[in-house]
């Protein structure tokens, strides 16, 4: 099957560009296709860690050339949530890449006036942290997740990710969080909105289903799943809604 041309896509990083720290075969040779001709793309991670830049120096250590201009992290995402929102003063649990991505909001130390709890992986969560977005949730801030991703893959193994933080103060507050990131269409839509072509001239590209895939299915375009990662072509028998394409390996687009 010949996969159709886009003029921006939409790519997802560990798993189609890399594993972990391993390289994945054919990924430079794509991202230099693309570059070669001009075409856009995003790289779109679930990750709030790091902002473009650090992201885009991460790549290099895979010969992937590119620059922070072409990477949009759920930090992003969520900025652009919370400026649509008109929220001013946030609680931040998370690391440097999330809390600097959002330096132009007022980051409050404690739970008073507090519009929204924004929640991104925070390797030093601790239950003071907890203690004061709980409360400052009861007391009518939006709860904000950057990402629902359960497990966080590393040279050592899987870690805890984000979205058992989140679950920790849903649980603890009754209230449903506003998630962000991939599969969420907020991050999606957000992405699209920097261009300006149609749905119909963009696609997302990535390895798992349940996040990568159904975020483009549920952004409305078109998805290319790559067999580089997480979701085996066994796995997508048994899923009600089929990826657009799922293609070997990203050398099947380079034309």
């Amino acid at each position: 099957m010949s996969v159709k041309q886009y003029k921006l896509y939409l790519i997802d990083l560990d798993g189609t560009i890399y594993n972990g720290d391993k390289k994945i075969k054919y990924a430079k040779e794509f991202v230099d296709y693309l570059n070669t001709n001009n075409i856009d793309y995003l790289f779109l991670t679930n990750n709030s860690t790091r902002q473009p830049k650090e992201v885009a120096e991460h790549l290099k250590k895979f010969d992937i050339d590119t620059s922070e201009e072409h990477v949009f992290t759920s930090s992003d995402a969520t900025k652009i949530y919370l400026k649509g929102k008109g929220y001013k003063n946030l609680y931040v649990i998370g690391e440097s890449g999330l809390k600097n991505t959002l330096s132009s909001f007022n980051q409050k130390e404690n739970e008073d006036c507090v519009d929204a709890v924004v929640v991104g992986l925070d390797r030093k969560l601790s239950y003071d942290k907890l203690t004061i977005a709980t409360r400052a949730i009861l007391k009518g801030a939006e709860l904000i997740g950057t990402n629902p991703d359960t497990l966080l893959p590393t040279a050592n193994g899987f870690m805890p990710s984000n979205g058992g933080q989140v679950k920790y103060l849903e649980y603890a507050t009754s209230t449903p969080a506003t998630f962000i990131g991939k599969p969420s269409k907020i991050i999606m839509e957000s992405a699209i909105n920097l261009f300006s072509y149609g749905k119909d001239e963009i696609v997302m590209i990535g390895d798992n289903y349940d996040t990568d895939i159904m975020a483009g299915i549920n952004g409305g375009i078109d998805t290319i799943h790559v067999q580089t990662g997480v979701t085996s072509v066994e796995d997508l028998e048994t899923k009600e809604h089929k990826p657009t394409y799922s293609i070997k390996n990203l050398f099947e687009l380079v034309k």
